[in-house]
């Protein structure tokens, strides 16, 4: 597990895990995990990427960081100025690794902030979700009534860690359960009385009030001048989605796809994670 590091920004305090280089390395690795993950979603990847200098962040709202403030969204464009306020505090710019949503944040933060943004690489990942004009209506409807109805007090518990486990397991990808144990450790809290609750804000949960529609991605996904690697997992979300695949990854300026075996988590499974790392270190050697 790496040492916890805390970036304090003008608007908000930003946690993550940080590992250090066996050797001074100049190069620099900034991770982002997915929705409803935290920072230790990279614990197994890191070990094998030990010649970088490497941070992966808690995105507001997740593990250790600050909760937005009550009545605030979680938009991806929030994220992305988080992340670039954070990069802004170095002169050096960084490999930005992003998985799943966290994918989405790298590719906005790399099209937005090129001379921040070396390389970038997107663990079943491929953008933003988006929709048709047509059904904005319904989407903000549906997310405004969900959030004025929301109560801070209202929270799912759990007796046990281990019950966590097993409801992480479960979750909406499925994860083996040495996966979510390293999920789970950083992202559950246990209170005075004995009962454990996530450390994660429940409006995480909330349905998204805006999606971008397909233009709107693409316009993003053609400012991305680094070098791009996108990782895809086979049995991961766009197992059964390769034309969208396909599509996007027509629209970036320079990517490299492959698919690898594995979940939607294979850069923490620990029988796919290597193969992960393998083709991570070696995009990175050649560009």
């Amino acid at each position: 597990m790496g040492n916890d590091i805390v970036y304090k920004l003008a608007h908000t305090e930003i946690a993550g895990l940080q590992w250090l280089p066996k050797k001074t390395s100049a190069l620099k690795v900034l991770s982002l995990h997915g929705w409803l993950d935290n920072a230790a979603s990279f614990s197994n990847l890191s070990p094998h990427l030990s010649d970088f200098s490497h941070v992966a962040l808690d995105l507001a709202g997740h593990g250790a960081s600050e909760h937005r403030a009550a009545g605030s969204f979680y938009h991806l464009w929030d994220y992305v100025l988080d992340v670039v306020s954070i990069l802004n505090q170095s002169k050096q710019s960084v490999w930005l690794i992003g998985h799943s949503m966290g994918g989405a944040v790298a590719m906005l933060a790399a099209a937005i902030a090129p001379d921040k943004v070396r390389g970038l690489i997107v663990l079943d990942n491929m953008g933003p979700l988006s929709a048709k004009a047509e059904d904005r209506v319904v989407t903000l409807q549906r997310a405004i009534n969900k959030m004025s109805k929301y109560r801070l007090d209202r929270s799912t518990s759990y007796p046990s860690k281990e019950a966590m486990v097993l409801a992480r397991m479960a979750g909406f990808t499925a994860l083996s359960k040495s996966a979510s144990e390293f999920l789970v450790d950083r992202g559950a809290k246990k209170s005075a009385d004995g009962i454990w609750r996530w450390r994660h804000d429940g409006k995480l949960t909330f349905p998204s009030p805006y999606r971008m529609d397909e233009e709107g991605v693409g316009a993003f996904i053609q400012q991305i001048k680094c070098p791009t690697l996108a990782l895809v997992a086979k049995d991961g979300i766009y197992k059964d989605d390769h034309q969208l695949v396909e599509a996007r990854s027509a629209q970036f300026p320079w990517v490299k796809l492959k698919w690898l075996e594995g979940n939607h988590h294979f850069h923490l499974e620990p029988e796919s994670c290597f193969a992960v790392a393998t083709e991570i270190q070696r995009f990175i050697d050649q560009n």
